[in-house]
């Protein structure tokens, strides 16, 4: 069996392979021993069938690896000349780069081998990128169509099938999360599923026998040290002065957090402000606003509430408010704490 693993997504495509591995054989030695991994970095498509070609070692099947070869055969170097040969790049961990008929006559070789890769291994190609078309994708599509080869495809996931990934993956670790939780993670660690698995499997060693809240994935989690402050320019934007107050002393005396950080996210969020509040005015409609701006569909009626209470003026004249407090700390000016109390204050007067 062929299988073309592929995408930006690391943890789903280690994912996918370990399951090809584990297939190999029960005992792990024998998995290892017929396991082999090429560098398609600078193995060529000789290695390659040599090493398909070779025969398990008590077992049924062997797996053979080969790592962005496609992309390399996909991407050769330009302005060699037709009987260029591959070449050592000093520094580049081997990776041999090809000239383009080298590449293509490479891609030829391989694209006739695909219809005799022995039944008796398993073939993977590993690209950390998601490969495009071409003859050895098209041949690769349709050889899965009739059950010759398997296509996996580890894309990134939208921000708003994170929480249904990470329901799913937390029943999985069996840990039991609230909404809250569940909430934060996907706006906090975002879709580097990798660190969401690994969080997760955290908390369920904290809490294994009740449901993790909002607090604990607040304490646990590093990612999500950022919440008070994102709860702070939410509230600066509701004009909640009592509540931003209090979580900018705790994002300063607690958290440790940077000013100058905390004016970038500040920023930040006047910025989105300003352009939901544009997008508003042309009658853009929250999802289509959501892909504009580049956010989860759910945060946007939290930017539409705050947009309401402020005119374009007055947004325009806390951006102003904000860079003359990074200027201020930058030039010293001000110290950074008063640099802070003055910024508060002129946000929420609108001074």
């Amino acid at each position: 069996m062929i299988t073309l693993i592929h995408g930006p997504t690391e943890l789903l495509r280690a994912e996918s392979l370990a399951a090809i591995r584990n297939g190999i054989a029960d005992d792990a030695e024998i998995i290892e021993l017929n396991t082999m991994r090429l560098d398609g970095r600078a193995a060529t498509v000789a290695e390659l069938r040599n090493a398909s070609d070779t025969l398990p070692f008590l077992a049924e099947r062997r797996l053979v690896i080969a790592e962005g070869l496609l992309a390399r055969l996909a991407a050769p170097v330009k302005g060699r000349g037709k009987t260029a040969e591959p070449v050592e790049v000093e520094g580049s961990a081997a990776e041999a780069q090809l000239s383009p008929e080298v590449a293509k006559g490479q891609a030829k070789v391989l694209l006739s081998y695909l219809d005799d890769v022995p039944e008796s291994t398993e073939l993977v190609f590993l690209e950390e990128d998601t490969v495009g078309s071409g003859p050895i994708v098209r041949r690769l599509q349709e050889l899965a169509r009739s059950g010759q080869a398997r296509i996996v495809v580890c894309e990134k996931l939208r921000r708003n099938d994170l929480p249904d990934w990470i329901r799913q993956r937390a029943a999985m670790r069996r840990v039991r999360l609230d909404a809250g939780a569940v909430a934060d993670l996907a706006e906090f660690v975002g879709d580097e599923l990798r660190q969401l698995d690994q969080e997760l499997i955290k908390l369920a060693d904290y809490a294994p026998a009740r449901t993790v809240t909002r607090e604990d994935v607040r304490k646990l989690v590093p990612a999500t040290r950022a919440a008070s402050v994102f709860e702070m320019v939410d509230a600066l934007g509701l004009g909640d002065g009592h509540t931003a107050g209090r979580l900018m002393k705790h994002a300063l005396d607690i958290d440790g957090e940077q000013p100058l950080r905390l004016i970038g996210m500040i920023s930040r969020q006047y910025r989105l402000l300003i352009q939901a509040k544009a997008l508003q005015a042309q009658g853009i409609k929250p999802p289509d606003m959501a892909r504009t701006l580049n956010v989860a569909d759910w945060t946007v009626p939290k930017l539409l509430n705050q947009v309401n209470r402020h005119t374009f003026a007055a947004l325009e004249r806390a951006m102003e408010r904000i860079l003359a407090a990074d200027e201020a700390i930058k030039t010293g000016k001000l110290g950074d704490r008063e640099a802070m109390d003055v910024l508060l204050a002129e946000l929420l007067t609108g001074a």
